[in-house]
């Protein structure tokens, strides 16, 4: 599988990720693994969980709840997902399914920690032919 690609920008309280993608359930994955990827080395993560991840929203709070859910699988329950799959993208409702673990502190190092989502500086939309999203994290 190739890795997905995304650019980061760095402020002292924030970091915003944008991706880019041929779909919006493209976009979605890219962000998904953005997060991960900056959070931990994907690298010794296995695969041995699916999670099912449903949000709704509108464009721009599609993206934010996403990404939220996700955080906040990380932060409940522990779970690290690195491999995503989007079932079903339809009107304002997205149903995937995320791959991955739970957080072994021996094998799992956290390289960057995020508090939150920032709601209103979140983005997914459509220009042309490209689809293109921005999460920004509270850091």
């Amino acid at each position: 599988m190739n890795r997905p690609t995304y650019k980061t920008v760095e402020r002292s309280s924030d970091l915003a990720v944008k991706v880019s993608g041929k779909t919006q359930s493209e976009v979605l994955i890219n962000s998904a693994f953005a997060l991960f990827d900056l959070m931990t080395d994907l690298d010794k993560v296995e695969v041995k969980e699916k999670i099912s991840v449903e949000v709704e929203g509108v464009d721009d709070e599609l993206m934010a709840n996403w990404i939220r859910e996700l955080l906040y699988l990380f932060q409940r329950s522990g779970y690290i997902l690195k491999e995503f799959e989007v079932q079903e993208t339809h009107g304002s409702v997205v149903r995937a399914e995320g791959s991955g673990e739970t957080f072994d502190p021996d094998r799992h190092e956290i390289r960057r920690e995020f508090i939150g989502v920032l709601i209103h500086q979140c983005r997914l939309g459509k220009t042309g032919d490209q689809w293109t999203g921005q999460a920004t994290f509270e850091i």
